[in-house]
């Protein structure tokens, strides 16, 4: 884990922009800024629809906002977004999967110049984008679950399943993008073609907003000093790990929530923190 030096501020610890949300799903980008602030990062800024930010603010009073213009309650991509301000970018959890919206993960693709990570539909809006990630600068960081992956391949997820490893390293490498493959046992695959396997996590992980905590847990990982690869093994370590110790001590793999999961990092830090 990366070092937290005794007289770091919060510009040191990176910061973050989560774009998501819609009228529906409101809660999704919540847990993923508040499992970013969480995990360790210095700032988290919100971008979303004007509707969804009092469910945010009420849950994690800790971030910043930027409202977001949207079309019945989706986000298009009508707002200017001065992405040159944040040093790594998440995107797609609760965003839906309308035409308007797809145009605003564009321009992400195509106007950030830091990490981007991609998860939830947003994977559906970058796969007709996938050709414009080998022509980045800057990594982008895919976070699909098997379902996801197989739609990204376009093959099924029983065939994704039979040969998971070369799958995932060809894709990773014919697009240039990090890979995070989740489920029982979660494949990190990087453009270079190396692959991690973290066997942190448990079956509780297996309900709606799981991935959601993820995403946040990695924005605030690549944003601190360390390789990118050690980044994203860090931060599914952090997310099974959390999911475990709770399983251990006070929950059950019945009654684990993804909410649970976001409180639980504080024990993972625990099990390791040096006191200064």
């Amino acid at each position: 884990m990366p070092e937290r030096k005794r007289h770091a501020h919060k510009g040191n610890h990176g910061r973050g922009l989560v774009i998501g949300g819609h009228a529906e799903m409101p809660g999704s980008v919540a847990m993923t800024a508040s499992a970013a602030l969480r995990t360790g990062a210095g700032l988290v800024t919100a971008a979303t629809t004007k509707d969804v930010i009092p469910v945010i603010a009420s849950h994690c009073m800790e971030a910043t906002y930027v409202t977001l213009d949207d079309t019945k309650g989706f986000l298009n991509d009508r707002t200017s977004i001065p992405f040159d301000q944040y040093d790594a970018v998440v995107l797609g959890m609760g965003m839906g999967r309308r035409p308007e919206t797809g145009k605003l993960v564009e321009r992400a693709v195509n106007e950030t110049t830091c990490p981007l990570i991609v998860d939830a539909d947003g994977l559906y809006h970058v796969k007709p984008l996938l050709n414009k990630l080998k022509d980045r600068t800057h990594p982008v960081i895919l976070t699909p679950h098997p379902g996801e992956m197989a739609m990204l391949l376009d093959i099924s997820v029983r065939e994704l399943l039979q040969s998971p490893f070369s799958f995932t390293k060809t894709f990773a490498a014919s697009y240039q993008a990090y890979v995070i493959l989740k489920g029982m046992v979660t494949i990190i695959t990087t453009p270079d073609g190396r692959q991690l396997v973290s066997t942190a996590g448990n079956q509780g992980l297996a309900k709606g907003g799981s991935g959601d905590v993820l995403s946040g847990i990695t924005l605030a990982m690549v944003m601190q000093q360390q390789s990118l690869t050690d980044a994203l093994c860090n931060a599914c370590f952090v997310h099974g790990k959390a999911a475990d110790l709770l399983v251990e001590k006070t929950h059950s793999v019945y009654d684990l929530m993804a909410s649970d999961v976001i409180a639980g990092i504080t024990d993972v830090y625990r099990t390791f923190a040096t006191q200064p």
